[in-house]
């Protein structure tokens, strides 16, 4: 029963050219330390895992095998402005027992890949053109934080269809009301799990709506809609001095005009991923 199932939003991984690079990165906008070095000869990547206090809030990997999974989608994702075809490359839920729950996501309709560890896969197929990885619990994120990942952004093209996917597959619940953005024109439904959003299923309403020229720009046989990751949500409980922090250390910062001083951050900045950071809730 999907009731039962444990899980809890983790993280996402992105994609990097350069290991180190991607690091200091990461290091010098948001204050964020190594956690820890993964070498995985099996799936051909390095990795470094970044936290504030030894907890994994983001994952950076670099293929070493160039006929990997990871290096092909880099290299259909690159383009004059993305040369490496860094971005995203999954979101990651934890669980208790990540054998059992993807044995309940198998039942609810999607493909799992078991790699035979405790590492189980969804396949991108099944959740509109994201990858989902069920993971082992790890330590929990210290909430004096102040920079906090809270969600994602998937860009679909039918957003009813969207929110059953993950209703029925996962165990979560399409909440808050579903709301329509007149000027970035696009629809969007949260989705939520225990009360905390997992991620914001987008339908472009326009061509030209920038959600919509991203979607074209990755259509291909598999995939003829171009749906998949869009963004990724941090908060903090002060945008504004983030912002100036970011554009300082040569970031390039995108005001949106919001009151409360939720701003986003180009992907040209981040090896790929647009960032949006919104003020932390009370």
């Amino acid at each position: 029963m999907k009731e039962n199932m444990d899980l809890k939003l983790s993280h996402y991984a992105i994609a990097v050219h350069d290991l180190d690079a991607a690091v200091e990165t990461y290091k010098k906008f948001f204050g964020l330390k190594e956690a820890g070095q993964i070498h995985n000869e099996w799936g051909g990547f390095d990795a470094v895992e970044l936290g504030y206090s030894g907890e994994r809030t983001l994952l950076l990997m670099s293929p070493t095998d160039p006929n990997n999974n990871i290096s092909k989608q880099m290299k259909l994702r690159s383009t004059n402005a993305n040369p490496h075809g860094e971005g995203f490359h999954v979101a990651v839920f934890q669980s208790d027992d990540p054998r059992a729950a993807g044995q309940e996501v198998e039942k609810n309709g999607a493909k799992v890949i078991d790699s035979g560890t405790d590492y189980i896969i969804v396949h991108p197929m099944a959740t509109h053109f994201v990858l989902w990885e069920i993971q082992p619990t790890r330590q929990p994120h210290d909430p004096a934080i102040d920079f906090k990942f809270s969600h994602i952004g998937i860009a679909v093209n039918d957003l009813e269809a969207a929110i059953k996917t993950y209703t029925s597959i996962f165990p979560l619940v399409q909440e808050p009301a579903i709301w329509a953005s007149e000027e970035g024109k696009f629809k969007v439904a949260p989705v939520s799990l225990d009360a905390r959003q997992v991620t914001t299923l987008i339908e472009p309403q326009a061509d030209d709506a920038p959600v919509k020229r991203l979607m074209q720009s990755r259509t291909d046989e598999f995939n003829p809609h171009g749906e998949g990751f869009y963004m990724a949500i941090w908060t903090s409980k002060d945008p504004a001095a983030l912002a100036e922090k970011v554009s300082n250390a040569g970031g390039k910062v995108i005001p949106t005009g919001d009151p409360s001083g939720r701003f986003l951050i180009h992907p040209s900045s981040t090896h790929g991923i647009l960032m949006e950071i919104a003020p932390e809730k009370e």
